[in-house]
């Protein structure tokens, strides 16, 4: 009889790409329980032909193993039946380091780029027949959703820091986008941020490798007994880009490797951020044996991922797009990128803090993050679920920062203000752009229903 697997809040991103990716590689029965409401994920889980059940304690009484969410706690009625009947109960990092154990593991880490670095490397690696399994946190049209079950030797994963929770992750492959404070609510200073990354990259055997942004400032800070190569814009990094230039939304560059041209590069999402996120993925392809022509063709061809400056449509020639960014340097990152792409349209800022903690302690951050736009629109703040201590900042107060700042900036209390505020004084000439990790995004699908 196969294993019996349950995964208890099957929903999320990460639940969902789990399930997919198990069935093949334990073999298993797959179930799994989440609330009623629609996701993206339904479709997904859907076309796995994976049930979803209403949350029940009966539903684990038969299961061997239980996948739990970290939205769910030791008290919900699936979780406590499983362990009154001594059913292991994984958490999403602990299942996740099981099942990458078993092949060889590639991880993707750092406070920002991790999805569109992982999605980078899945789609090459995908079109270089290496057939990987692959684990993404967002929809990514390029590998057919957020997970891929392949029948070769790697496992690609997307890998988060907080709570340390990529330390339950054995790699032979570690990447390193950036290191920067963030996740205010675990992490006590950018120095635990750091001393999170020193671990992970000590697990890295020997014969593995890590490749690290040679720019970052706390480069230096990370030893460990595998070999380090650095990705970057600096001529001093292995892998690094010459002659970058920004057109449409995109840009061309020369591709360098440990001395070596490789050829010319084509990208065709935009922004610095995204051309750092592309070496990383092409200084882990070339490690690993994909020829040089056939990355930089995949990676040519990659157009992006949900929620990452992801085109929701036009209205009356205003273009409205989305983007997850929720941390300062995001913000200023997908700006900048936003600029280089659209010289001429006026960039609209419509921005949802997500979260107290980090609101309140990057305050003074995200006030200067908003130099490139030219009108910012603060919304409330998005609390998270894990937050205890409530209304320790104000959004309205970091509208005045930035409008300090000399930045017009505003506070608008509710989604259906913003709506209401945009739909009265759009013009054909605007980049709407809503950033943010709540649900900010439903402002711009309202601009284009």
């Amino acid at each position: 009889m196969p294993l019996h697997i349950h995964f208890v809040g099957i929903k999320g991103t990460g639940m969902s790409a789990l399930a997919q990716v198990t069935a093949h590689i334990e073999g298993a029965l797959i179930t799994g329980s989440d609330v009623p409401e629609r996701f993206f994920t339904d479709a997904v889980l859907e076309r796995a032909h994976i049930p979803v059940l209403s949350f029940s304690a009966a539903n684990v009484e038969k299961a061997d193993i239980v996948v739990a969410s970290a939205a769910y706690g030791d008290n919900h009625e699936e979780i406590a039946r499983a362990r009154e009947l001594n059913i292991p109960v994984y958490s999403y990092p602990q299942f996740l380091g099981r099942l990458m154990s078993k092949k060889r593991g590639i991880a993707v880490a750092g406070t920002h780029g991790k999805t569109t670095t992982t999605a980078m490397i899945g789609l090459a690696l995908l079109q270089s027949g290496i057939d990987p399994t692959i684990v993404v946190g967002s929809d990514v049209p390029s590998i057919g959703g957020n997970a891929y079950s392949g029948q070769g030797d790697y496992f690609l994963a997307e890998s988060c820091e907080y709570r340390r929770h990529f330390l339950n992750y054995s790699p032979e492959y570690l990447i390193i986008t950036n290191i920067e404070f963030d996740h205010p609510d675990y992490f006590k200073d950018l120095d635990d941020v750091i001393c999170a990354f020193s671990e992970i990259a000590q697990k890295i055997p020997p014969h593995g490798k890590i490749f690290i942004w040679h720019e970052d400032p706390q480069r230096e800070a990370i030893q460990a007994q595998s070999p380090i190569i650095t990705f970057g814009l600096s001529e001093e990094a292995d892998i690094h880009a010459t002659n970058i230039q920004f057109h449409d939304e995109g840009s061309s560059m020369t591709i360098v490797a440990h001395g070596t041209v490789l050829g010319e590069f084509h990208l065709h999402v935009s922004g610095k951020h995204n051309i750092l996120n592309a070496l990383a993925s092409i200084a882990l392809c070339l490690e690993i044996g994909v020829p040089t022509e056939k990355v930089l063709e995949s990676l040519g061809h990659f157009n992006g991922t949900k929620r990452r400056f992801e085109h929701i449509g036009q209205n009356a020639g205003a273009l409205i797009v989305d983007d997850y960014a929720h941390h300062p340097t995001e913000i200023r990152s997908t700006l900048e990128g936003a600029r280089l792409s659209f010289p001429d349209r006026r960039i609209r800022a419509i921005f949802q803090p997500h979260t107290f903690s980090r609101t309140e302690k990057l305050l003074q951050e995200f006030s200067q993050s908003f130099q490139a736009a030219d009108e910012v629109v603060i919304a409330e703040i998005f609390a998270s679920a894990r937050e205890t201590n409530l209304n320790t900042i104000s959004a309205s107060s970091l509208a005045d920062l930035i409008s300090q700042q000399g930045v017009n900036a505003r506070y608008i209390h509710s989604l259906e203000e913003i709506q209401t505020y945009l739909a009265q004084t759009l013009a054909p000439e605007d980049l709407v752009l809503t950033l943010g990790a709540g649900d900010i995004y439903k402002v711009g699908q309202s601009l284009v229903c």
